[in-house]
């Protein structure tokens, strides 16, 4: 077993400045925090495995590769099958905070949208 205190780890990356913070991974599943300032976001991308991310803080902007858009808040998730291209923004005025899992191990393809 494995334990985390999701607001110790909130404080850590933001007094870290750190967008990326890993809770816990296995070989077929990882879970992790983002943190986001006002306006920062992540290119257009996939992963090769299912997705999930749940919003703890803040407001984002979830688009898709074909312009499809819709604002996520506190307390709402979503989910993005393998290869389901996406980019998330923090369209809030304060920082973005969201809890990802994905099934695959840590370190596994990030593949970017062709401009």
């Amino acid at each position: 077993m494995e334990f985390a205190n999701i607001n110790d780890t909130m404080r850590m990356a933001k007094d870290e400045d750190k967008r990326f913070m890993p809770l816990f991974g296995s070989e077929t599943f990882r879970s992790w925090i983002l943190y986001f300032r006002p306006g920062e976001h992540t290119d257009m991308h996939f992963h090769m495995s299912p997705e999930t991310f749940l919003v703890l803080q803040g407001k984002a902007s979830v688009k898709g590769i074909k312009g499809e858009e819709r604002v996520i808040e506190q307390n709402e998730m979503v989910f993005f099958a393998a290869k389901d291209y996406y980019q998330i923004a923090n369209v809030g005025s304060e920082p973005l905070v969201l809890v990802g899992n994905r099934s695959e191990a840590f370190g596994g393809v990030h593949v970017t949208a062709q401009e």
